[in-house]
């Protein structure tokens, strides 16, 4: 889990880092924050997703490309966040990419 890589869930005495964080995903999801995919997956609410966009616009950039992207442009983007964004999703139709 990456929180734990992260050094966000701390090491008590005597308990496993594993199980808190376990406790931690199961509160989150009887919160309705996280919610289970069908493959047993986890992922942010709708409501809670569109709120960390909306906050973090400032600060981060998206694109998002699907199979009907014509026109992709990354300009204004840092190279290291440009290099993250999935352009192949859009490969089959794109026309344009534009990129620092």
């Amino acid at each position: 889990m990456q929180w734990i890589a992260h050094g966000l869930i701390n090491q008590d005495k005597g308990i496993d880092v594993e199980v808190t964080a376990n406790q931690w995903i199961k509160e989150l999801i009887n919160q309705f924050l996280i919610e289970e995919t069908e493959h047993k997956n986890l992922k942010l609410h709708d409501i809670l997703h569109d709120l960390a966009l909306y906050i973090g616009e400032k600060e981060f950039s998206h694109a998002y490309a699907t199979d009907h992207t014509r026109h992709l442009s990354l300009l204004g983007v840092h190279v290291a966040e440009a290099r993250k964004h999935n352009a192949s999703r859009a490969k089959s139709k794109l026309r344009t990419l534009l990129v620092p």
